[in-house]
């Protein structure tokens, strides 16, 4: 995961942008997943890839989700790198994200997880990389939304294309 500078203080997003494409037109019964990085794109004005998350989140999808370890990770990041109001922002943003689903984590999903990391050992992938990777195949989620392309390992397509 990416990180700051200490000395920098982006200004971050208001929530109420989140909301931009509720009432319109969803694409198709498209399925996209949400990682950490496009929530840090997004509320983060200094980021590299806000312009591109602004778009993304312009015309949401039918359904998207992201998990709870995703949320974990995000909420870390904006707390410990940009202070607690900017980890309240990003709190009350999911909760403005129309029809989000927080996939959860149980111990069958840890094991499928350690099962995931060794499995692809030697790409240094974090356990919420991992995690996030499970879940895309159970729930056949095709799209990432992100900034990680490990995500893409194993087929998903990854968007804005990252690091």
């Amino acid at each position: 995961m990416r990180s700051l500078p200490a000395t920098r203080k982006p200004a971050v997003r208001s929530t109420r942008w989140f909301t931009a494409g509720r009432g319109r037109k969803e694409r198709g019964a498209r399925a996209v997943f949400l990682d950490t990085g496009i929530f840090i794109a997004f509320l983060d004005r200094s980021d590299g890839y806000h312009h591109a998350a602004l778009q993304l989140f312009s015309d949401p999808p039918a359904r998207w989700f992201t998990s709870i370890a995703v949320v974990a990770e995000a909420y870390g990041w904006f707390l410990h790198r940009l202070g607690e109001e900017a980890a309240r922002t990003f709190r009350l943003a999911l909760a403005d994200l129309p029809l989000l689903k927080l996939l959860g984590l149980d111990p069958a999903h840890h094991e499928a997880v350690i099962r995931k990391l060794e499995h692809l050992r030697g790409h240094k992938l974090t356990y919420v990389d991992a995690s996030s990777l499970v879940l895309l195949r159970e729930h056949r989620i095709p799209e990432v939304w992100g900034t990680d392309r490990d995500l893409s390992l194993e087929g998903a397509r990854v968007v804005p294309a990252g690091r």
